[in-house]
């Protein structure tokens, strides 16, 4: 399947999307007898919902469990393709900062795009993380960032950029 309408940006309302995913994951945890509160806050980036448990909950929010509901809501939030709005899960509170680390890894993937005037292939890493570095790199000049392939096997890409300022010739 090609990756090709992939690229474009996401719309930057969806209040249909915000819906259908504090639904499906109010629904979700209701039916897995989790006592969990749903929070729902859309960016023009993304939609992000925060679980936070609330008192009396026996179901532990492991992280396992939480990257199988992201993978599942955002199947319900984005049935196609075509304009998809991105939808993170945060336990406990929607978190300000992402992971320095990831960031630092992104500044230098785009350093050596820059250098090379290559795309760089990221091995497949966690929806949560293809986010922290596609959002890392939004502002840095010569460089894009989109996603290919579907489910487990989806992996980020970093390309020369040149509709920004700062790609390399030629590239």
């Amino acid at each position: 399947m090609s990756d090709e309408n992939h690229d474009a940006p996401p719309p930057r309302e969806a209040p249909e999307k915000v819906a259908a995913a504090k639904a499906f994951c109010e629904a979700l945890f209701e039916k897995l007898g989790a006592r969990v509160a749903v929070e729902v806050k859309e960016t023009p980036e993304a939609i992000g919902v925060a679980l936070t448990a609330r008192e009396g909950n026996d179901v532990e929010l492991t992280s396992a469990l939480v990257e199988s509901v992201q993978t599942l809501v955002n199947r319900v939030a984005n049935p196609r393709a075509e304009e998809r709005k991105w939808v993170n899960l945060e336990v406990g509170g929607f978190a300000e900062q992402g992971d320095p680390a990831l960031k630092a890894m992104a500044l230098r993937l785009a350093e050596t795009v820059k250098r090379t005037g290559q795309a760089v292939a990221v091995a497949p890493i966690s929806p949560r993380d293809r986010r922290q570095v596609h959002m890392a790199l939004v502002e840095v000049d010569g460089v894009s960032t989109h996603s290919e392939g579907e489910g487990i096997f989806r992996q980020l890409v970093v390309a020369p950029d040149p509709r920004k300022k700062g790609a390399p010739a030629g590239g």
